[in-house]
């Protein structure tokens, strides 16, 4: 064969060669791609199913409902604080629920739903599922989504936090969670043992604008001092509360400022509510300015403890740890 056709010869080999080298790469780089495409979307398709998978649901008030077994995007009217402390953080809440210092960072991100929550509003963020307190709210909130009601004077705040939990499928989060108050509760006691002895009696009042004075149960304010430091309420306490076991009725009593000295203990906690408790002629004005409550022992003995509404008016889970936490330091002191 000449030298120049066997040269042609080889470059064309050569091109072909190539050529089926680039056809072989580029058929598995389709293959590799086609395959990586295919995992993808049955990921995506299995994550599908898990969020759109659903279960019937018995709510408190008897209704049942179809609910997403791993909901996603969940709107809560009252219950921030309590899908908070299960680590889930809900897309939507009302600003009454939103108004507070002691959540901080940890409500970051949640949607304001205004005062009083705009249905418009919970319609354009499309949840999965809704978790409200009250049971008029139904009607409306359930023609947008899945709604679960948990009624806000449906046992403590222990038994709403674990219906919480029930509905998001946080069992386990929750009996942990109040597992470890329960320990920081024991060491509290431990802590205030010898500065408040069982035989003292404990008096919770809370001033409010300019004519409010309340005497206060086991029950929001109460929960921390009477239930987890277990400290001794006044007789007229202990009598509405051994009727109410399960905390769902008594909450505080109105009274009257001449009614203090019947029901101050030896030491008194006096929350003071709103910005009105600054002002000459508030309540808490009226009390500390009046003789009868400068005649009073634990006014004498220096045995009045001063706390804010925030986070001790609040009745849910992260508020009442941190309540708890004021109350051992506070009292220990």
């Amino acid at each position: 064969m000449k030298p120049k056709l066997l040269f042609h010869t080889l470059f064309i080999i050569t091109l072909l060669s190539l050529a089926l080298v680039g056809c072989s790469e580029q058929e598995t780089n389709k293959t590799d791609s086609e395959t990586k495409e295919s995992e993808k979307e049955a990921k995506s398709s299995e994550s599908k199913e898990m969020n759109t998978s659903t279960r019937i649901y018995k709510d408190v008030t008897g209704r049942e409902v179809e609910i997403p077994v791993n909901p996603q995007r969940v709107v809560t009217t009252q219950y921030l604080d309590a899908m908070l402390a299960l680590g889930v953080k809900p897309i939507g809440a009302p600003t009454h629920v939103l108004d507070n210092n002691y959540l901080g960072e940890l409500q970051a991100g949640v949607e304001d739903l205004g005062s009083p929550f705009s249905i418009e509003k919970v319609l354009e963020m499309a949840p999965d599922l809704i978790i409200s307190a009250d049971p008029e709210e139904v009607e409306q909130l359930s023609k947008i989504a899945p709604t679960i009601v948990i009624p806000w004077m449906y046992g403590d705040v222990f038994t709403q936090f674990k219906e919480v939990a029930n509905v998001l499928g946080k069992e386990k989060e929750a009996d942990e969670w109040i597992a470890r108050l329960d320990d920081k509760a024991a060491e509290g006691r431990e802590k205030i043992a010898g500065k408040i002895g069982k035989d003292q009696i404990v008096s919770i009042f809370m001033t409010y604008e300019k004519d409010t004075l309340r005497l206060y149960g086991a029950r929001n304010i109460g929960h921390v001092l009477y239930r987890s430091l277990q400290l001794t309420p006044p007789s007229f306490i202990q009598e509405k509360l051994a009727k109410d076991p399960d905390f769902e009725e008594f909450v505080y009593e109105d009274i009257s400022m001449e009614k203090l000295p019947d029901y101050a203990g030896d030491k008194i906690i006096m929350l003071t509510y709103g910005e009105e408790t600054q002002q000459k002629d508030s309540m808490l004005s009226q009390i500390e300015e009046s003789s009868l409550w400068k005649s009073i022992d634990a006014v004498k003995n220096n045995d009045v403890y001063y706390i804010g509404d925030d986070p001790w008016f609040t009745y849910a889970p992260i508020a009442i740890e941190k309540s708890l936490d004021e109350a051992i330091k506070l009292l220990s002191e």
